[in-house]
């Protein structure tokens, strides 16, 4: 992470499961939004979905302890939807870390964030990662059974309502641990 280069976050999940929202919650910048009304039965989930990406901006503030330090993040959240998956890989190119977010509490929001965990692993097997998890009603009792669906290992799992601010800044404050740390080790590796 460099002072002239903002740290790009890629938002991604299944439809509904909170990527616009986690977006808005953290941005300190107008949120560019392409969201449109559902034309077909996920009109039972909720009324709009993102057709092309979301795009905002912050200043991040280390929290103490921290190694890095404060720099401008840049948040793209992906379209949910399969047929809009042609996106995924435009918004992954050059990204230094993403979060997949998923509903807990809706069945086929954790069997589609199995395949996009898998797609984002393909698109970029090295880049940090977190899988925030919504409406978890159970994340100490349900840990490993909720990771092993998603085909992630536990440690990425971070519960989180991406509504509320101190939960999606904590989440972002791990994911860009994750990104210094690679980063590191990425520099001691630079003959």
């Amino acid at each position: 992470m460099t002072a002239s280069a903002p740290t790009k976050i890629v938002v991604t999940g299944p439809f509904g499961a909170g990527k616009t929202t986690f977006v808005s919650t953290l941005s300190q910048d107008p949120v560019v939004s392409t969201e449109r009304a559902v034309s077909d039965a996920t009109v039972a989930v909720k009324t709009s979905t993102t057709v092309a990406m979301d795009h905002g901006g912050l200043h991040v503030t280390p929290p103490p302890g921290a190694s890095w330090g404060a720099h401008r993040v840049g948040l793209f959240g992906t379209p949910g939807q399969q047929r809009f998956s042609f996106m995924w890989t435009m918004l992954a190119r050059d990204m230094d870390g993403y979060v997949v977010l998923v509903d807990a509490s809706r069945s086929e929001s954790v069997a589609q964030a199995r395949d996009i965990v898998a797609a984002f692993a393909d698109l970029a097997p090295y880049v940090p990662r977190l899988v925030l998890v919504s409406r978890w009603a159970d994340p100490a009792g349900t840990r490993a059974e909720l990771a092993a669906a998603l085909g992630t290992p536990v440690q990425s799992l971070m519960p989180c309502d991406p509504r509320d601010l101190a939960d999606a800044t904590a989440a972002l404050h791990v994911l860009l641990d994750g990104v210094q740390t690679l980063s590191g080790r990425k520099k001691q590796q630079t003959p």
